[in-house]
């Protein structure tokens, strides 16, 4: 099967940049950028950053500038999230370049999608299940142009207009940051495949013989991944296996298969109008914990009947105090069970945002 991706913007996408970008002493990420970059590449997909760097075109610095700038970045993003690129695409071509050899209306320009393809090609990509992230309706435009799904970054209620020269293209999603992007990616993805598998951090190359300026990122400490994804499988496993253990053991199967429904409807409420993830696990949490606070006022009416209990003529009074002892425990030990289940389902629904 064909690999999948998630094509980044690189400037006010993943880091700050007011205009041309050519020093790397410069470079500051955007808050949250790093720690959404890893949770999208530990659902699967590849990191791969296409941007427009026309600054070389129009002579305000050269492609070792550009390269520069994108090692600094993704020094900044390991060290930060351990956050891994597997490659960073970008185009110095432009139609009206002030350098006479950059002046190329060139296919790896956006809005035109080239850089897409070529990572697709490079990367053995099915465009169809990736997704390209960008703050400017020519990133849209590019992902939209490959069928990829897409999501703006800005401000929903004043999204950014196309150029004189670009067609307007609706994204899929509109949010105001890489975070807020990437819990868009996982939720969605967790609706369609809920254990993608996590795939390893590795060097590799993406230039074409017409542009060698595409540059590879550098390899992740493999050792630490590989145990964060070890013990991120082995949590998601034993909360699915609780999490089906308590709904088989507490729902009748109508009414489970009602809450399964309820469940999804809200979900797909929540995924047209981009808020927070809901989940079945966050649902059962909620009903039993309600059970606990049951047990609980239980366990606790024992023990004020066990100290009120005293001596009387009754010469088995001794046996019902012990015995009211005995259930207060049993409440709230059935109590603490419960209240671990919930923690546990709780754990579950936040690791899948």
């Amino acid at each position: 099967m064909a690999d999948k991706a998630v094509f980044l913007d690189r400037d006010n996408t993943i880091i700050a940049n007011d205009g041309y970008l050519g020093d790397p002493t410069k470079v500051r990420l955007l808050p949250g950028a790093a720690a959404a970059i890893a949770s999208m590449r530990r659902l699967g997909y590849r990191i791969i950053v296409v941007s427009n760097q026309s600054g070389v075109a129009k002579g305000l610095f050269d492609e070792a500038a550009v390269e520069a700038v994108n090692q600094e970045m993704i020094r900044q993003l390991r060290e930060q999230a351990g956050a891994h690129v597997d490659a960073s695409y970008y185009c110095p071509y432009h139609p009206d370049a002030v350098v006479p050899e950059y002046k190329v209306d060139h296919q790896w320009r956006k809005p035109k999608p080239g850089m897409l393809k070529a990572a697709a090609a490079d990367f053995d990509l099915d465009l169809t299940r990736c997704w390209m992230v960008g703050d400017m309706q020519r990133d849209i435009a590019a992902g939209s142009a490959v069928n990829c799904r897409t999501i703006l970054i800005g401000d929903p209620d004043h999204p950014p207009q196309p150029a004189p020269d670009e067609t307007m293209v609706t994204p899929h999603f509109i949010v105001r940051s890489l975070a807020d992007a990437a819990r868009i990616i996982v939720r969605e993805q967790n609706n369609l495949q809920p254990h993608a598998a996590a795939l390893p951090a590795v060097e590799t190359g993406s230039s074409l013989p017409d542009v060698p300026s595409s540059s590879a990122a550098a390899a992740e400490n493999s050792v630490g991944t590989l145990s964060a994804q070890t013990v991120d499988a082995m949590a998601d496993a034993l909360a699915e296996r609780l999490r089906k253990q308590i709904s088989e053991a507490i729902i009748a199967p109508d009414l489970k298969s009602s809450v399964d429904t309820l469940a999804q409807q809200m979900q797909n409420a929540h995924r047209h109008h981009q808020m927070p993830d809901f989940s079945m696990s966050l649902m059962l949490a909620v009903l039993i914990q309600g059970i606990v606070f049951l047990l609980l006022g239980l366990g606790i009416w024992d023990a004020i009947l066990y100290f009120n209990i005293l001596p009387s003529k009754d010469k088995y009074w001794w046996l019902d105090r012990i015995d009211t002892m005995l259930w207060a425990i049993l409440w709230l030990a059935m109590g603490a069970l419960f209240q671990a289940a919930v923690a546990a389902l709780y754990l579950r629904h936040r690791a899948r945002q």
